[in-house]
């Protein structure tokens, strides 16, 4: 099931505090700022995400996709790493 504009909102928050406290390799920053581009601007289609420097970040985006079209929860997608 799709999430809603509660649900999106507060993944957004998740993603945000995510990134504050990241310290893991670059490949994980780009991809979790590519995913929480993604919420904000509601896309759901895997041709709206730009060229990323890293397969990793790229899977990151991907999943972010994947929730948008409620193909997977929000823990999935904040769980990676």
């Amino acid at each position: 099931m799709k999430p809603n504009n509660q649900q999106i909102k507060k993944t957004i928050s998740l993603l945000r505090e995510k990134l504050k406290d990241i310290r893991t390799a670059e490949q994980d920053s780009e991809g979790f700022q590519e995913a929480l581009s993604i919420l904000i601007d509601g896309r759901t289609t895997y041709r709206s995400i730009p060229l990323l420097q890293t397969r990793q970040g790229r899977a990151i985006a991907l999943l972010a996709i994947d929730y948008m079209n409620g193909a997977c929860e929000s823990r999935t997608l904040l769980r990676f790493n």
